[in-house]
């Protein structure tokens, strides 16, 4: 009878630990965009992926000066005569590949698209689940947690961490 009673009790704990991880995964976000600059870095990215290992969390990183640091790139310590700075641009271009670099401006102004397809008008932001929106945070672990709190909130439930 003892041993029926200590099986009965480690499925128990078992049961409950499994529903407390479930819980959890339940408040953490499936998808992260953060849009933010080359002054706002975001923080914690690795820390929150290696926590999240078991949740399938996409995080894409936006940054709002990928266009002015493409420019930066072609333009940089071009000569005044325009003939000459056009011709090194144009060397610039086929050593990075034209290909290349339409696939990079295409990426680049993804930041701003995105802003504008959420409607949003400051930055650092972070977007969860394209749901919910934290702005002023650059730290993602601390984004995160308050989006759990958030969401703990709304369902009504406890965010167990």
């Amino acid at each position: 009878m003892n041993l029926i009673y200590h099986l009965a009790l480690i499925v128990c704990c078992c049961i409950g630990i499994f529903q407390l991880a479930w819980a959890d995964a339940d408040l953490s976000p499936k998808s992260v965009i953060v849009v933010t600059s080359n002054q706002r870095p975001v923080s914690n990215i690795n820390s929150i992926s290696k926590k999240l290992d078991d949740v399938k969390l996409i995080i894409q990183i936006l940054n709002l000066d990928a266009v002015t640091n493409i420019e930066h790139r072609l333009s940089h310590g071009l000569p005044v005569d325009p003939v000459q700075a056009r011709a090194m641009v144009d060397q610039r271009i086929a050593q990075i590949g034209r290909s290349q670099l339409d696939a990079e401006l295409r990426t680049a102004y993804l930041p701003l698209g995105t802003m504008m397809a959420y409607a949003l008008n400051r930055y650092p932001v972070i977007i969860f689940d394209r749901q919910a929106v934290i702005y002023g945070v650059t730290d993602l672990a601390q984004a995160i947690n308050k989006y759990r709190q958030w969401v703990e909130d709304k369902q009504g439930g406890t965010a167990n961490e």
